[in-house]
């Protein structure tokens, strides 16, 4: 039937009312897919930050990271011939003079020569250690060496030894024939020693530094006030080499020989150590380790023009140490118990750190000195453990913790992003 505009709407046959369309269940039915999916994705979200490994906890520095001293820099007595250099561990370098054209050491190569040694042959501090014995080679060059002004000791075949008495006579007196021994002993002979004394030389930068034997009688062993400062730096840190050198006798092993160091300035002035060398080509020459406010300084004093030994040398290097000492100085940036770091757990939780100690920094005028922290914390650092140091310019002062620390927090772990 024909529906015309304007007419009533067209009804059911006999009077039955038009039935609605089924409700479309689809849709709900997607709708509590999504919402089921939703669910399963989040749950995989919580389970995998909880699954995830927790972030590595972080020791950060809360102080100031550097400290300036103010004033202007120290201007040191150096010597007016030859070269001279001067260094605080940890610091660095003073300055120095005489420009770096290499020069004939003498026996200040004998620190190369117990350095190389040591680390082929550890030695603790006190002890003896292995026992050699004198070749019957080295026992008759004696006079030969006598001959020549060679600074020696007197030695037959098969006298023994113990490594810490070679060591003695090497750097307290000066004994050539130890020196050649030394090399013999660890090497098989001079020229295969010299080869790791100039490897060793450029391990520690020693760029302008040559090595042709093991004693420095040759004058064509060269090197610089600046390179000695470097090997000096690091031989003072063998235990070892710092005992003996500290030492203001030589006694020989058979007790017949005394003699006294020939670093005369030992217990002045701070002096801890060092090595003299002279012969007619190189000159005076003095290398010195001294302490003082806590911080190692080494100096080297090389080719000071003389006929009569070290003598010059060592004094020059005595006015150099006495004004670096002067020109120390010590500042207090944190009392102990202050708090200079803290721990960042990497999940917004911060736990402060204390100085064990009070914090001081050492430098001299116009001189930064950086700081910062090394991380040395336990798996599980609790209250009172020590987490790291604070390094002040080298010089180390251990860190406390205030408290322990607090387990990650649950919505820490759900929320993190790193």
């Amino acid at each position: 039937m024909t529906q015309y505009p304007g007419a009533a709407p067209e009804t059911a046959p006999w009077g039955v009312p038009p039935v609605a369309p089924p409700p479309r269940r689809s849709s709900r039915r997607g709708r509590l897919w999504a919402v089921l999916i939703l669910v399963i994705l989040l749950a995989g979200v919580v389970a995998g930050q909880f699954l995830r490994p927790l972030p590595v906890r972080t020791l950060r520095l809360t102080t100031v990271s550097q400290h300036t001293f103010t004033g202007t820099a120290p201007v040191l007595p150096w010597p007016a011939g030859g070269q001279a250099a001067v260094a605080v561990d940890g610091l660095g370098s003073l300055g120095g003079s005489g420009g770096e054209a290499p020069t004939s050491t003498a026996s200040v190569a004998k620190v190369m020569t117990a350095y190389v040694f040591l680390k082929d042959h550890p030695l603790p501090a006190g002890a003896g250690g292995p026992t050699f014995t004198i070749s019957q080679q080295e026992a008759q060059r004696l006079q030969w060496r006598k001959a020549r002004d060679e600074s020696n000791i007197t030695v037959t075949a098969g006298e023994p030894f113990t490594e810490r008495q070679a060591l003695e006579a090497l750097l307290l007196v000066s004994a050539n024939s130890l020196a050649h021994e030394l090399a013999r002993w660890d090497a098989g002979d001079d020229g295969p020693f010299a080869a790791k004394m100039n490897a060793t030389a450029r391990e520690l930068d020693m760029t302008h530094t040559t090595y042709t034997d093991p004693s420095g009688f040759d004058p064509a062993t060269v090197s610089t006030a600046a390179d000695q400062v470097k090997l000096l730096t690091a031989a003072m840190k063998l235990p070892a080499f710092a005992t003996v050198v500290a030492e203001p006798d030589y006694l020989s092993p058979s007790g017949s020989d005394a003699k006294h160091s020939s670093n005369t300035l030992l217990g002045k002035d701070g002096v801890i150590g060092g090595k003299t060398g002279f012969t007619s080509a190189a000159g005076g020459n003095f290398v010195v380790a001294a302490q003082d406010k806590g911080r190692l300084i080494v100096g080297a004093v090389m080719n000071q023009k003389t006929t009569t030994g070290a003598g010059t040398a060592i004094r020059a290097a005595q006015k150099l140490v006495a004004a670096t000492e002067q020109a120390l100085v010590s500042v207090t940036i944190a009392r102990q118990g202050d708090v200079v770091a803290q721990i960042d757990d990497g999940l917004g939780g911060r736990t402060p750190v204390a100085a064990a100690a009070p914090v001081t920094v050492v430098g001299w005028p116009g001189l930064t000195v950086p700081i910062a922290v090394e991380d040395t914390m336990p798996a599980h650092p609790v209250s009172g453990d020590q987490p790291g140091v604070i390094n002040t310019g080298g010089a180390r002062t251990g860190l406390v913790l205030k408290e322990s620390l607090p387990g990650p927090s649950l919505v820490g772990r759900i929320i993190r992003l790193n």
